[in-house]
């Protein structure tokens, strides 16, 4: 009779069994603790660098992720239409958009975020997670789910952070990357042509918050501020802000006394304009006071629509140098071609008025 040997499989060899990529083994016993769906057995898995330059293993092909930055769904609505989204930060009150251009977001779990019980993210059964926040990477290991991080604070990381999406989902995913970081790279080099030789003295100040009636601003080392060069401004806010935002003294803003103000708030252009607090600023004199459009997620902050920001932005700032900008065509045709949904011509019209779907 003949002995064969036993199969000795290593850590490694389990996990990529399990489908789970990089994790702990503890991990698998949580798995089954918790009851949660069965993860896929497809043992072929591929190692990704992710924004942190932090090499993850993840699965080939996905069929579940998580994602805890509000932002980046709008990436992997672009890419997959959120097919395989399980658990998210997003919720529909909050991002009315978003939901209604992506039913499939409706079909996710809307509690995943710091505070999320990691024993209730497992039961849902995401092979990975996508986050803004490293600070997740240790939990996410214990119950054996793969973290990749996707911050990103330029055109330029987001573009690799896009890329990066792409190719941990694989399939029509990387095509669609390379297209819209080659269309973004397009409009920016096409703005910033007429906008790159402007002298300081023709570029205005712009004060832009995502709440500008109650102080709430964005400074510098921010993609705002890369928006706002880009479209031939000057960030009025001249100070760093760590999280894309922060509050200000009503005494410092009017010191700015900026050109232009935009605010991320439907609703604030007239308690601005009507408030005599602001009535000294120029941009309240002049009646330059804006509210920035807002479609899936806002245009102006980190998300995939900055290629329609930045148009948007160098027109209001420059009509002269842009008087052929269709944006509401610009609009339908992106809306159809990156998140797959045709836009009426009402839906254009709340979107750039920065208002809910009615």
């Amino acid at each position: 009779m003949t002995t064969h040997s036993p199969i000795v499989l290593s850590r490694r060899d389990i996990l990529r069994l399990t489908g789970l990529g990089a994790g702990s083994a503890a991990g698998l016993g949580l798995l089954a603790a918790c009851g949660s769906k069965s993860p896929s057995t497809d043992s072929a898995t591929q190692t990704v660098t992710d924004m942190t330059g932090t090499e993850v293993e993840v699965p080939l092909n996905p069929t579940a992720y998580a994602d805890g930055w509000y932002a980046h769904n709008e990436v992997t609505i672009m890419l997959t239409g959120a097919e395989r989204l399980v658990a998210t930060h997003c919720d529909p009150k909050k991002f009315p958009w978003m939901y209604k251009v992506c039913p499939n977001m409706s079909k996710a779990t809307s509690t995943f975020g710091d505070d999320f019980n990691f024993e209730d993210l497992v039961a849902l059964g995401p092979q990975v997670i996508f986050d803004s926040k490293d600070a997740l990477r240790d939990k996410a290991t214990e119950v054996g789910i793969p973290l990749v991080s996707c911050a990103f604070s330029t055109y330029e990381e987001m573009k690799q952070s896009i890329t990066l999406t792409a190719q941990v989902f694989g399939g029509d995913a990387p095509g669609i990357a390379e297209k819209y970081n080659a269309e973004l790279d397009d409009v920016v080099n096409a703005v910033k042509a007429k906008t790159d030789s402007l002298a300081d003295a023709d570029r205005p100040t712009v004060m832009h918050g995502d709440s500008v009636y109650t102080t709430t601003l964005d400074g510098t080392g921010t993609i705002i501020d890369t928006w706002i060069e880009a479209a031939g401004g000057r960030n009025a806010v001249d100070s760093p802000t760590s999280d894309a935002n922060a509050q200000f003294a009503m005494e410092q803003i009017i010191s700015w006394n900026p050109d232009v103000i935009i605010t991320g708030k439907a609703g604030e252009v007239e308690q601005i304009l009507s408030d005599s607090t602001w009535a000294s600023i120029k941009a309240v004199q002049n009646k330059k006071v804006y509210v920035n459009p807002k479609g899936v997620f806002g245009w102006d902050r980190y998300g995939v629509e900055e290629l329609l920001q930045v148009q948007w932005a160098s027109h209001l700032l420059h009509p002269d140098l842009f008087p052929d900008l269709a944006i509401e065509q610009k609009v339908k045709d992106f809306y159809k071609t990156y998140l797959g949904y045709e836009l009426t011509d009402d839906e254009v019209s709340l979107i750039l008025a920065g208002k809910d779907p009615q």
